[in-house]
């Protein structure tokens, strides 16, 4: 119980205390003054009565004295009188038997009253004329006693309920600031940091008040230097810092990471020669200026090709990996860049100056050296062609054109004509955490994973379709296997369309029963472009969260931070080479301490071995997943 329902309970017991005690000392002595009040009437009708039978009973007149009992009985309030004359040995009686009137029959059934009742006899010097007996009747005393015990019930009524108004709204204002701390210490505990409570008057909560406002501000510290440390160490081991773009090192780990998902893409190698001319004629600070406004120009048009890997990986060489699998395009792509790098030298029509662009398309069963060198045999070739491009497409793999692709896609969403398997994401201890689904379509016996149609997808802006039909689906899993948490990956398009959250709220509204066990994916090249636009959604998004491929952009842990997501899923060019000997750990040790910082999991992925299961426990990581648990058929 809180401690605002305690003090309110305390203090209305004590009123309602305070009430029976008043209530019961104010019941004795009504109840006390009416009975003495009927006895002194009792008493002073015997008397009064006495003196005006006197003469009659004298003179012997029956009649006279029966008139005056009468006159006295009906004028009165009495329950009976009675005169026995004793010469005559008559008696002359009146007598009202009926029951109070006016109150519960309960009430008057408390026996509360006597009646009071008084006899007297009546004399005539020393000779005796007569007994009387007066006995008052009841009814009136409980009618008085009734209605002012009422009255005084309803008074005391209005005035609990007021009491408990004003009660109520003195402890929510006197309390307010201990329901600010308790907030505050819920939003510690989330590592949510970024709120301070404003200092209240009193001087006891203002002392606890500003303790936890340092101690909320040092702990946002702490995590910002964490985050800080981590972008520093990964900076230093995987970006140039001359172009701030990824370096080779990088690039091969994303490259690998790429490569093991089976992903479709091609190699973009970049040889802008002006650079060595321009180092020997002006010196290193030109080129170097050079090489940012280079590397620039670069990302802007990776940007315009979706998910991608960037680097420099030598002095005079950058290299792009993109999910562009149509030659032409990429031709179109390679001539874009030699353009806009020989519109940034000096004499574009020296042909020394002029940059040279080698693509070669990843091929099935594609390991990074094999792949790099067939790019780097399109850049020699590159080198003598006239327009300074060459695509090699050597070997490319029988798929469907992006058309087609984009047909295959509308009529499974038509038709729900996906299959859904599931891969465990598993604890260090081995309980189960959630399971990630995966969705493929089957054309002719072959089931295409999601790599395949998801770049026609956001194409073609069937992204957002695409989502809410997957998360529907697991949706109504989940309504019929209690047992399950699922986790369902969304694509960058959709986390980028107002209209879709909106959407998939409604979803979530639809299935609140089972949305807690649904944990959203976002990749996290949705934040890297763009990270301003997923505030507000995230805020109120009413399901859980992570962040899949956290590691393939640069300095976005520190905005992370301001999402407080669940978990990350590490990517796998991080964690694939953890049984090197020369493996440096430290970054990756970094990461984890600030995501643990912000109250994040972390998720290593792709594990295959016992052996790495066994090194990832090590290095601060929270649970895994890959073949070594291998996806299961879910429908």
């Amino acid at each position: 119980m809180t401690l605002y329902r305690q003090l309110l309970l305390t203090m209305l017991l004590l009123f309602a205390l305070l009430f029976v005690s008043a209530y019961s000392v104010q019941f004795s002595s009504t109840r006390s003054y009416l009975a003495q009040q009927q006895e002194f009437m009792v008493i002073n009708t015997v008397t009064a009565l006495g003196l005006a039978l006197t003469p009659y009973l004298e003179s012997d007149d029956a009649v006279g004295a029966e008139s005056v009992v009468n006159a006295v009985f009906d004028g009165g309030y009495y329950r009976k009188v009675e005169l026995r004359l004793l010469a005559s040995n008559k008696t002359i009686s009146r007598e009202n038997a009926t029951p109070p009137g006016r109150v519960p029959a309960w009430f008057a059934g408390l026996e509360l009253f006597e009646g009071g009742r008084h006899q007297a006899v009546l004399t005539s010097g020393w000779l005796q004329l007569g007994q009387l007996y007066v006995e008052g009747h009841t009814g009136h005393a409980y009618f008085q006693l009734w209605r002012g015990m009422s009255r005084l019930a309803t008074w005391f009524a209005l005035s609990f309920v007021l009491v408990w108004v004003l009660l109520v709204l003195a402890l929510r204002h006197l309390l307010k600031p201990l329901h600010s701390i308790e907030e505050q210490a819920h939003e510690i505990e989330q590592h949510h940091f970024g709120k301070s409570i404003p200092l209240p008057a009193t001087r006891e909560l203002r002392r606890v008040v500003s303790a936890i406002n340092g101690m909320a501000g040092k702990l946002e510290a702490q995590f910002e230097e964490q985050a800080a440390e981590a972008e520093r160490l990964r900076h230093r081991a995987f970006v140039d810092h001359t172009s701030g773009l990824g370096n080779r090192s990088y690039f091969m780990a994303q490259s690998q990471s790429w490569l093991g998902d089976d992903r479709c893409g091609a190699v973009v190698l970049v040889s802008a020669g002006a650079l060595d001319r321009l180092y020997r004629e002006e010196g290193f600070e030109a080129r170097d200026q050079m090489i940012r406004v280079i590397g620039k120009n670069l990302r802007q048009l990776c940007r315009d090709h979706g998910e991608h890997v960037l680097a420099r990986i030598s002095a005079t060489e950058y290299a792009m990996l993109l999910d562009e699998t149509e030659p032409a395009g990429l031709r179109q792509l390679g001539e874009t860049i030699n353009r806009q790098i020989a519109e940034l030298v000096k004499d574009p029509d020296d042909d020394r100056d002029m940059p040279r662009v080698g693509i070669a398309l990843v091929q099935p069963g594609d390991e990074i050296g094999r792949l790099l060198t067939r790019a780097d045999h399109a850049l020699n070739r590159a080198r003598m062609d006239e327009t300074g491009v060459v695509v090699e497409a050597h070997k490319q793999r029988e798929r469907l054109g992006r058309l087609e692709w984009k047909q295959l896609l509308e009529e499974a969403l038509e038709h729900d004509d996906f299959e859904l398997s599931v891969q465990a994401v598993m604890d260090f201890a081995g309980e189960r955490c959630h399971d990630e689904v995966f969705v493929s379509i089957r054309k002719d016996g072959i089931a295409f994973g999601a790599d395949n149609f998801l770049p026609v997808a956001e194409q073609f802006g069937l992204g957002e379709r695409l989502d809410l039909h997957i998360v529907t689906r697991a949706l109504r899993m989940l309504e019929n296997r209690p047992e399950l948490k699922l986790a369902v990956n969304l694509t960058r398009q959709s986390c980028h369309q107002d209209g879709f959250w909106r959407k998939l709220a409604q979803v979530l509204e639809r299935y609140e029963a089972v949305r807690d066990r649904l944990f959203l994916e976002l990749p996290e090249s949705a934040f890297a472009f763009g990270w301003e636009r997923l505030i507000a959604p995230l805020a109120s998004l009413k399901a859980a969260w992570g962040v899949d491929h956290f590691g393939r952009h640069f300095d976005l842990l520190v905005h992370l931070g301001r999402f407080r997501p669940r978990y990350v899923k590490l990517d796998h060019g991080y964690t694939s080479q953890v049984l090197q000997p020369d493996y440096n750990d430290a970054f990756l040790a970094a990461v984890c301490r600030a995501a643990h910082g912000m109250g994040a999991l972390t998720i290593a992925t792709r594990v295959e071995t016992g052996q790495q299961v066994d090194r990832l426990r090590s290095l601060h990581i929270d649970a895994y997943q890959g073949y070594v648990s291998p996806p299961g058929r879910l429908c």
